[in-house]
């Protein structure tokens, strides 16, 4: 399996396969980008095609094409083998169920139980009053319900057990962990029994879990209309979009996506010709679901049954989006409750509504108003309450005061009036973001010019790297031991191999070394300056080492004098002086744009 394991990997280039999932530019000898694990503007996030590695310098997420596939996708590592031996053509070795994943084998489940329920949807006696339902009273086609792989589960101690114990040979337990199960009394119970079934599927078309709704009936309310299979650990709420598996070509396509609450919202919209439609449980969109839907679109319209502006966990998913760097807009549905409702029953006016979306920030200020008497000092008040943490939200400035002029003339009011309330507000809601360091800001200088002179070598000219005067020179231990490991290769290895080299490395050396390598900060502009660089860093190693022996003789001399050791004092200002000579010699040359050292 190891040597199946590194043909995988090295059949997969780590570049092509990170730039099918984001947007990366060239930067040197590397690649860039935003980070998608984390928020951020600027791009820190480095792709080195030599060393194929990753590393992002503000979250520090790091790894090979593996651990991209089990960060960006949540897929174990078993599940990513296969994913990129696939992509690869390489044929894996079979593996026996025993030793696959929790992961996997609750995804077998699911996809096996799925299948299940629709057959029992279709297929027998007790799934035609839930065909029926779904056919007459939800207005849906038998293809869209195949399409979204709707079901039925029986309200029977039995089936379920007879079908994936009996039948499939699954252990009990592993059921139980999936969610759709649990032991009572002698039987084992469907968790989601008696009800019409909807997969939940995530992007890559995987059944991680599943929600039920119960049908119409006398008994109807003695129930939770809809339930869903619990947390698992291949199914988190917060993270799925239903529908994606289906319509994240469409959304590509617009690039945009319609976000809406239910199930039924997304696979009504999707009838009715809205095919870049996803849904969410609730009205909150959490950094997840954004992450997610920012690979495949750069707007959002969400058409939500609940209030966002009177939702604070809505308004916290709005800002995120907005971070994330999406275009979001509302649309109102008027006189119909819900998505589905308004599909249904007007699908050209669904559509409209959808056309006519408005920006969030104009939703939001309009939703405030709405609610409050402008003319009144009480309903002024109750505005500026809600409406100043709106404006305070909005990051961009040119777009903040455009928003503050006309919220300033809907109240009747000045723009300074409403500016110093946002200035108040940010004042009392200031906090550290946790904005990332820059890795170069957390050290000292020589260790700065150690790591510019390595990564000189080992990015445009190894031979820098062994001529005496930088070992001499060289001091941290990092740096030092780096070096160290470098001269060792290269005696052993005529040519240097960058991939080769990083391999042949300590574990507890990676790290720094792909910092070296990788890092933005420390390329430079084209060859022509590489010999001009390399003098510069190698006179600066000088004269900080120059500094630094002065500053130890410095406190020899204060203890010689305290000591009345006058032989010792002499020569130890004879040595002072001759350093310092030198000292201003090096600084006299860098004023004078003198950096190319004869001896470097």
């Amino acid at each position: 399996m190891a040597d199946q394991i590194e043909e995988v990997k090295g059949k997969t280039d780590i570049v092509s396969l990170i730039g099918e999932y984001i947007e990366i530019k060239k930067a040197g000898r590397n690649f860039k980008a935003v980070c998608p694990f984390h928020s951020e503007k600027t791009p820190s996030f480095m792709i080195s095609p030599e060393l194929q590695i990753y590393k992002c310098f503000g979250c520090q997420e790091k790894g090979d094409v593996f651990a991209f596939l089990q960060a960006y996708e949540g897929m174990e590592f078993g599940e990513a083998l296969k994913f990129l031996a696939d992509r690869a053509g390489v044929k894996l070795q079979s593996i026996s169920r025993t030793d696959t994943s929790e992961k996997e084998k609750i995804i077998e489940i699911n996809n096996l139980t799925s299948r299940f329920y629709q057959y029992l949807l279709f297929n027998s006696s007790f799934g035609k009053i839930a065909l029926n339902y779904l056919l007459k009273e939800r207005g849906l086609k038998p293809t869209t319900i195949k399409e979204f792989g709707l079901g039925f589960s029986p309200d029977s101690p039995l089936a379920l057990k007879k079908f994936l114990i009996e039948k499939k040979k699954f252990d009990p337990r592993d059921i139980e962990k999936a969610g759709i199960g649990y032991p009572k009394g002698g039987y084992f119970i469907d968790r989601l029994r008696g009800r019409v079934i909807f997969p939940l599927l995530d992007h890559r078309g995987n059944t991680v879990g599943f929600a039920g709704r119960v049908l119409p009936g006398p008994n109807e309310n003695e129930t939770a209309k809809y339930i869903n299979t619990p947390e698992t650990p291949v199914y988190h709420k917060g993270n799925l979009l239903y529908g994606l598996n289906l319509t994240r070509g469409n959304i590509k396509k617009k690039d945009i996506a319609i976000v809406v609450e239910g199930e039924l919202d997304a696979i009504s919209s999707w009838q009715a010709g809205v095919k870049n439609v996803v849904a969410i449980k609730g009205s909150a969109i959490t950094e997840d679901q954004v992450r997610l839907l920012s690979r495949f679109c750069k707007k959002v319209i969400l058409c939500l049954d609940s209030d966002i502006a009177g939702d604070a966990a809505a308004r916290r998913g709005v800002i995120t989006a907005q971070d994330q760097g999406l275009e979001v807009k509302v649309a109102r549905l008027k006189e119909y409750k819900d998505p589905d409702d308004a599909a249904r029953k007007n699908p050209g006016g669904y559509k409209e509504s959808l056309i006519n979306a408005v920006g969030i920030w104009d939703f939001l200020i309009d939703s405030v108003f709405e609610r409050f008497n402008a003319k009144s000092g009480e309903g002024k008040a109750k505005i500026s309450k809600e409406v100043v943490p709106v404006l305070s939200l909005i990051s961009d400035k040119i777009v903040q005061d455009h928003y503050v002029n006309l919220v300033a003339k809907r109240l009747d009011v000045s723009n300074e009036a409403v500016l110093e309330q946002i200035q108040k507000q940010g004042k009392k809601e200031e906090k550290d973001e946790g904005s990332k360091v820059p890795f170069s800001e957390r050290k000292e200088r020589r260790e700065l010019l150690e790591e510019r002179l390595l990564s000189l070598g080992f990015r445009y000219d190894p031979e820098i790297l062994l001529k005496k005067t930088v070992s001499d020179l060289v001091k941290t231990p990092l740096s030092k031991r780096i070096l160290d490991e470098y001269l060792t290769y290269s005696q052993k290895n005529t040519k240097f191999n960058l991939s080769k080299f990083g391999e042949s490395l300590p574990k507890e050396l990676f790290d720094g070394f792909a910092w070296m390598v990788l890092s933005e900060e420390l390329e430079i502009g084209g060859p022509d300056e590489i010999p001009i660089e390399t003098g510069a860093v190698l006179h600066g190693l000088k004269i900080l080492s120059l500094k630094e022996k002065l500053l130890g003789l410095s406190e020899n001399i204060k203890k010689f004098e305290g000591e009345e050791e006058k032989e010792k004092l002499l020569k130890v200002k004879e040595e002072f002086k001759n350093l310092t000579e030198k000292l201003h010699s090096l600084e006299e040359k860098a004023k004078q744009g003198i950096i190319l050292d004869d001896d470097a």
